[in-house]
């Protein structure tokens, strides 16, 4: 008996990860237990063993365009944190949450940023329901999505 689950994740540099997670035992409920023949190599996808094969002709499916969408997202998200963290804020919550600041400078940073970030996800919304919905799929990189956005406001 194994105890695996599926990992679908992107972590906070945009890097994607997609595989099978294993645990030693049935301790974690959110594994599932499986009952593998006695065989070397395994597939699994999402909820089942899938079969056994030669892990040379195991091709892992295309992503879908909600997990690239997903990617992309955390990309530009990255990408916006960074450009607040220029002006030595935290991140782009921390800097839109100056708005209201009594300090002009403070204020007058907040407000630009907030005004650009609006039109980075608009700019994303467009490649979204352009590129992304079209048949087939044009499929930017993060690196073509950053360069499409708007000039930062610092």
């Amino acid at each position: 008996m194994i105890y695996a689950k599926f990992v679908d994740s992107v972590d906070s540099t945009g890097a994607r990860f997609t595989g099978i997670q294993l645990a030693p035992d049935a301790s974690d409920p959110s594994f599932t237990a499986y009952d593998v023949p006695d065989t070397s190599w395994f597939v699994l996808d999402a909820n089942n063993v899938i079969g056994t094969r030669d892990p040379a002709s195991v091709v892992p499916p295309a992503p879908t365009i909600t997990q690239i969408i997903a990617v992309l997202e955390v990309a530009v998200q990255v990408y916006i944190d960074s450009i607040a963290e220029k002006r030595e804020y935290d991140n782009g919550v921390s800097c839109a949450s100056y708005a209201s600041s009594t300090i002009p400078q403070f204020a007058a940073d907040a407000k630009a940023f907030i005004a650009w970030r609006d039109s980075v996800w608009v700019t994303c919304q467009n490649i979204e329901n352009t590129d992304l919905s079209a048949v087939p799929p044009i499929v930017p990189t993060s690196e073509q999505v950053i360069a499409a956005l708007p000039v930062a406001p610092w």
